[in-house]
């Protein structure tokens, strides 16, 4: 049997996972052809991918792989191919390199039957030895802001050398914080779970099998250094095309691609790889199908988490799960401060939300979360909700962006994954619930993938009168990222659209509570609380979860229904013939007015509920 380098990453995580894959005792002795790797690996680039675009916190939680993602593979294919090139600036000797997995550097090696193979990003021999880079569609961002705070600024565990290569401080050279801290930080590094850990874990495994593979024709002395390539978090791209494809020039904050030397964290985890590896071994051959607890291993909601975590958690219900208590990945603690892992009390048979005793629910919010779902009475802070409401001021313009998170900026001013703007809905509500759902909406979508973000703020600047009234949108920091961003993009426009950022108002705010917004209206900290509180939201605050509270409307027939299909359907524009243009656009539209006008409806329902306890109370 063949064991690829993602099959040995997914394998290791429980034998329950070996099992569900269809790995039969029969198929021990199959190889793997290239087409099933490269399968396999093109499903672990989407997840990349994914997770670089879609932010897992926000409205729009993605929990899965998308085939409509498959569009983005040729962004990868360039990252790879800008990783390879771009090498040669900061490595001698000769290199291979290639998008098509057949004609990279492989290495295998074979023990107790079974065959374990990679596949090289980008291979550089030199004189003396040789160097293994492995391209991922992450940003450096994640790695830069590793390291400890002192006296507000950040001391980060990278660093970047002579070479122009990012190298780890190791104990020898760090003065600015203490071992403990060091220790604590590089263990991030070395936790194959964690958001880095992830990928420092990939490459080690690499290096597993490309060491084992010169051990097996004794070559054990080759020097070797390991590179991980990833997207520099700082490029901003100057707007320069050829033959209508950017071309991704050095610039003032360096090239497009950053280099991390991790030699020395892959060595560290290669004897815990050995012993991961022989915990592979044993779930093939034993494949057992019996239940296996879930846990952190499982990396639920993750966009590279395990895809049979559906199966395992069966006995979960699909709705208020012990799983959706707010903030329960922090745990649960009792009085005396011994604290239980929310997979601790899955164990111990505790899957639903009503089922942890109120002694564990040392948090106010979980507490109203169990008493909502125990007797079905919806939790309400009428007072709140009303001030809330009444400090919004007319006209409301209730404001939605979709966004395309390209891995690799294509306008001037854009970064890797900026959130490029394509479309915005608009409703205007000019006073309480006045507001007409087609005679009131207006809207902009990009009708190709030229550069029209000029032509969608002077729509905007047309349809909002920034002199008075409100813009209401639903997760404040996305908008005001996004009107931040073009205002620095287009200064020529700075003014209009950072008044528009000054008028914005969370409808969330009202619904979830928000401290700065409530101290405002002059409440005290201690009444930061959700004011709102539905059984059937489930732990969530998602629109869509609010939405059929307080409506009839559903994205369920809607044939773009999220965040992640539209930014898809956009991406798909080019291949479509002119039926199937028509048809995605107007499918778009409707999408992105459903967002507005969705605001439009839960706030009419949140003036209702007021209005009729006012009523009760009279």
């Amino acid at each position: 049997m063949a064991v690829t380098k993602t099959k040995f990453i997914n394998y290791v995580r429980c034998p329950r996972y070996v099992a569900l894959d269809d790995i039969k005792k029969e198929k021990l002795e199959a190889n793997v052809t290239i087409e099933e790797y490269r399968a396999s690996e093109k499903e672990e680039v989407i997840r990349e991918l994914m997770d670089g675009m879609f932010d897992s916190d926000g409205v729009d939680v993605i929990d899965k792989i998308s085939d409509n993602l498959e569009v983005m593979l040729p962004y990868y294919n360039r990252i790879e191919l800008l990783a390879g090139s771009l090498a040669h600036k900061y490595f001698k000797g000769k290199f291979t390199y290639a998008w098509d997995t057949k004609n990279q550097e492989s290495f295998d090696f074979s023990v107790n039957g079974i065959k374990y193979l990679c596949y090289v990003d980008i291979y550089n021999e030199v004189d003396d030895h040789f160097n293994i880079i492995e391209v991922k569609a992450t940003t450096s961002k994640k790695f830069l802001e590793l390291g400890k705070k002192i006296d507000g600024k950040l001391i980060p565990i990278f660093y970047l050398g002579k070479d122009n290569i990012y190298h780890l401080l190791e104990e020898d050279t760090i003065d600015d914080m203490s071992i403990e801290d060091y220790n604590k930080i590089r263990s991030k590094l070395l936790d194959k779970y964690s958001s880095v850990g992830h990928y420092i874990y990939d490459i080690a495994v690499q290096r597993y099998i490309i060491e084992n593979d010169l051990k097996s024709h004794n070559v054990e002395d080759k020097n070797i250094r390991y590179y991980l390539a990833v997207l520099n978090s700082s490029y901003i791209f100057d707007g320069k095309y050829l033959n209508g494809e950017a071309i991704y020039e050095t610039g003032k904050n360096g090239d497009i691609i950053s280099y991390f030397d991790v030699t020395n964290l892959t060595r560290d985890l290669q004897e815990s790889i050995d012993l991961d590896r022989r915990k592979v071994e044993s779930y093939i051959y034993d494949l057992k199908i019996d239940e296996y607890p879930i846990g952190y291993y499982c990396e639920n909601k993750k966009t590279y988490g395990c895809k049979y975590f559906g199966i395992c958690s069966s006995k979960l219900p699909k709705v208020n799960s012990i799983l959706n208590y707010l903030d329960s990945h922090y745990g649960f603690t009792l009085n005396n401060g011994k604290k239980y892992d929310k997979f601790d009390l899955i164990k111990e048979g505790m899957y639903k939300i009503e089922d942890v005793p109120d002694e564990l629910l040392n948090r106010e919010k979980n507490k109203i979360q169990k008493e909502v779902t125990v007797t079905g009475k919806p939790y309400i802070n009428y007072e709140k909700i009303r001030d809330g409401i009444n400090s919004i001021s007319y006209p409301i313009y209730h404001l939605d962006f979709e966004t395309f998170p390209s891995p690799l900026p294509r306008f001037r001013g854009e970064k890797c994954y900026t959130q490029s703007v394509f479309q915005f809905s608009l409703h205007i509500e000019k006073s309480p619930s006045v507001c007409d759902k087609e005679l009131d909406h207006y809207g902009f979508l990009a009708y190709n993938h030229d550069d029209l973000r000029e032509e969608l703020i002077k729509k905007m600047i047309e349809f909002i009168d920034t002199s008075k009234g409100t813009i209401l949108v639903y997760n404040e920091s996305f908008e005001k990222s996004r009107l931040k961003e073009l205002a620095q993009i287009f200064p020529q426009y700075s003014d209009k659209l950072l008044k528009m950022r000054d008028m914005i108002f969370d409808l969330m705010f009202i619904l979830k509570g928000n401290k700065k917004l409530y101290e405002s209206l002059g409440y005290s900290t201690d009444n930061s609380i959700f004011n709102y509180y539905h059984k059937d939201m489930s732990g969530s605050f998602s629109i869509k979860k609010i939405l059929p509270i307080f409506t009839n409307l559903s994205y369920k027939d809607l044939e773009v229904s999220n965040g992640m299909e539209a930014s898809s359907a956009y991406a798909k524009f080019p291949t479509f013939d002119k039926k199937m243009f028509d048809y995605m656009y107007k499918s778009l539209e409707i999408y992105c007015a459903q967002d507005t006008w969705a605001m439009v409806e839960i706030l009419k329902g949140l003036r209702k509920l007021v209005l009729e306890h006012s009523s009760d109370c009279q």
